[in-house]
C-alpha cells in the first residue's frame, strides 16, 4: 500500500473523467468520484476451431491412419465415436469420403500448429482512491474518456449529444481533501482474477438488462499489472427512485450501486457542497440558519421533555435539538411557510439517528438480518413483516409503504450504516424479532401505533422535500411528537 501524501495533489479539476452512463435527463445529478485505473494484461485462451477429438482424428488422417477401428484403437475410444467424429469432419469438408484430409483440412492443421495458444487481453481494474478497495469490475476495451469543459469556477461540465443537439451536465467533484488519505494499493493477480470473475457472473445474471457491448473475458491468469495507476474521476449518475428515495446507478449498468450510495451518504455531513448539490434529490436544507437564542431555547425544551438522560446520546441529542430549533424558527411570525418542511426533515433525521444508535448494540448479526427478506418477492416480505409486527404487539398490518421497502435498502442500512427512516425501521423490526431485549419490544407495549406514525412521518417528509407545497403547521406538530416518542422509546425507556 502506498499513499500519495508526498506526491502533491493527485486529483484536481482537470483530472480526466470516465463516463459509461449517458442520456438526456435534467432531473439527475452527476457526481465525479476519485479512483485509480490499473492497466492489466491477461492471456485469454483462444476459441478452438476444432475440439480435441476432431484435431486428433484429422491428425491421424494426415499420418495415413484412416480406418475407423484403427483410429479408435490409437485414441482409446469406441469405434462408434471415432466414426461420428470422422463424419463431422467430412461434413466440415476437412476429410474426403475416403477418410483422407482435404486441402482445407491440411490448411486447418497447419493453422492450428502455428497459432499462438492464447490471446493477450488488455483491460483495467479500478480501485477507490479513498479506501484502496477494488471495484468488482473489469473494464475491457478503450477507457471511456468523457468530453467536458470547465464552467466559470473551473469545475467540469460533461458534454454529450451531437453537434446539432448538444447536451451538458453540470457535476459535483468529490476530490480528496487534506483530511483524506489517497490510497494506492497495487492489486495482485489474484485480486484481478477475483473481481473479473465477480463482474462476469453479475454480467451473465443481468445480461438482458445491460445496454453495453463490452464483454468480460474468462480470465485464468494475469501476466502484468501496472506498477503505477492513472487517476480518474468516475461519473456517477444520481437520481430519484420510483419509490421517492434517491439512488446511484451502477456505471456498468448493473442496476443500483448500493455501496456507492453509502459512500456518498457518508460524506453528506462533512461536504456541504455535495449536500447542496444533492439537495433536490435528498430533500436536505444545508443552509438552515442558526440563531443563538433559539438554539439555547431548543436545548432547554428538549431536556425538559426528555430529561438530562438524553445527554448520554450526544448525536441523537444534537439531531432532536436541531428539530426543535427548526420548529421554533417556523413558529416565528416572519418565517416563510417552507420552514415547516425543514422541521419534518430534521424530525426524520432525529429518529434515524436513534435507530442507528440502537442498531450498534446488535451489529454483526449472523446470519445478516436482511437475508430474512426475499430478493424480489414483495408479497412475501409484506406478510413476513406484518407477522413480526403482530408478534411484537404493534398495530398490523403495516402500511404498504413500510412493508414494501426494498431488500437492497435494508442491506445498505445493515452493512454500511446508511439508510433513511423506512429501511432503518424495517432493520429494527428484524432485529427485535430475533432479540428479546430490543427496545422496540417495550415500545410496542406503550405505543402500538408507533410504526404507523413513523411511516406517516416518512411520508410527510417526502412530500415536504419533493412536492414543493407548504406543510400544514398542525400536522407538523404531530410528527414532532412522533419524533420525541420514538427517541424516548428507543433510547430512554427502561
Amino acid at each position: 500500500m502506498a499513499s500519495f501524501g508526498s506526491f502533491g495533489r493527485v486529483f484536481d479539476k482537470d483530472t480526466p473523467i470516465l463516463r459509461l452512463n449517458h442520456g438526456k435527463d435534467p432531473n439527475v445529478r452527476w457526481v465525479l468520484w476519485a479512483l485509480f485505473a490499473w492497466r492489466v494484461v491477461a492471456p485469454v485462451p483462444r476459441e478452438r476451431k476444432l475440439n480435441l477429438f476432431q484435431r486428433a482424428v484429422l491428425g491421424l488422417a494426415r499420418a495415413g491412419v484412416v480406418r475407423i477401428d484403427e483410429v479408435g484403437d490409437r485414441l482409446l475410444i469406441a469405434p462408434d465415436l471415432a466414426g461420428l467424429v470422422a463424419l463431422e469432419l467430412q461434413q466440415m469438408a476437412l476429410l474426403d469420403f475416403a477418410g483422407k484430409p482435404t486441402q482445407r483440412g491440411l490448411t486447418m492443421l497447419d493453422d492450428i500448429d502455428e497459432e499462438p495458444s492464447d490471446d493477450a487481453q488488455v483491460g483495467h481494474v479500478l480501485s477507490d482512491a479513498f479506501t484502496g478497495k477494488l471495484w468488482p469490475r473489469f473494464l475491457t476495451g478503450d477507457l471511456p474518456i468523457a468530453s467536458f469543459e470547465a464552467n466559470d469556477n473551473g469545475w467540469p461540465v460533461l458534454l454529450s449529444g451531437s453537434a446539432g443537439a448538444p447536451w451538458t451536465d453540470n457535476t459535483c467533484s468529490i476530490l480528496p481533501t487534506d483530511r483524506d488519505s489517497v490510497v494506492m494499493t497495487r492489486p495482485s493477480a489474484r485480486d484481478v482474477l477475483r473481481v473479473a470473475r465477480l463482474h462476469r457472473r453479475q454480467r451473465q445474471r443481468d445480461f438482458e438488462e445491460i445496454d453495453d457491448a463490452r464483454d468480460v473475458p474468462r480470465l485464468q491468469r494475469v501476466s502484468f499489472v501496472d506498477d503505477r495507476p492513472q487517476p480518474y474521476l468516475m461519473a456517477l449518475r444520481v437520481r430519484r427512485h420510483d419509490s421517492g428515495d434517491w439512488m446511484v446507478d451502477d456505471p456498468f449498468g448493473h442496476g443500483e450501486a448500493v455501496e456507492l450510495r453509502a459512500r456518498l451518504e457518508a460524506r453528506l455531513d462533512s461536504d456541504q457542497r455535495l449536500r447542496a448539490w444533492l439537495a433536490p434529490l435528498v430533500g436536505a436544507d444545508p443552509n438552515a440558519p442558526t440563531l443563538k437564542h433559539l438554539q439555547a431555547e431548543a436545548e432547554w425544551k428538549v431536556e425538559e421533555r426528555l430529561t438530562l438522560a438524553i445527554r448520554q446520546y450526544e448525536l441523537a441529542r444534537d439531531r432532536i435539538i436541531a428539530m426543535q430549533r427548526a420548529l421554533l424558527e417556523a413558529q416565528s411570525y416572519d418565517a416563510p411557510l417552507d420552514k415547516w418542511d425543514d422541521v419534518l426533515v430534521k424530525a426524520q433525521r432525529a429518529v434515524e439517528r436513534a435507530l442507528h444508535i440502537v442498531y450498534e448494540r446488535y451489529r454483526d448479526a449472523r446470519p445478516p438480518l436482511f437475508t430474512k427478506l426475499a430478493q424480489s418477492d414483495r408479497e412475501f416480505n409484506r406478510r413476513l413483516l406484518d407477522a413480526m409486527a403482530a408478534d411484537l404487539h404493534f398495530q398490523s398490518p403495516l402500511p404498504k409503504t413500510l412493508s414494501s421497502v426494498r431488500r437492497g435498502k435494508v442491506q445498505s442500512a445493515e452493512q454500511y450504516g446508511s439508510g433513511s427512516l423506512r429501511p432503518l425501521v424495517v432493520l429494527g423490526l428484524l432485529c427485535a424479532d430475533r432479540n428479546g431485549e430490543h427496545p422496540l419490544r417495550l415500545a410496542a407495549r406503550t405505543s402500538p401505533d408507533l410504526l404507523h406514525r413513523l411511516d406517516d412521518l416518512a411520508t410527510a417528509r417526502d412530500r415536504a422535500a419533493h412536492d414543493g407545497t407548504a406543510t400544514w403547521p398542525q400536522k407538523v406538530q404531530q410528527h414532532v411528537d412522533t419524533a420525541y416518542a420514538a427517541v424516548e422509546a428507543l433510547l430512554l425507556a427502561r
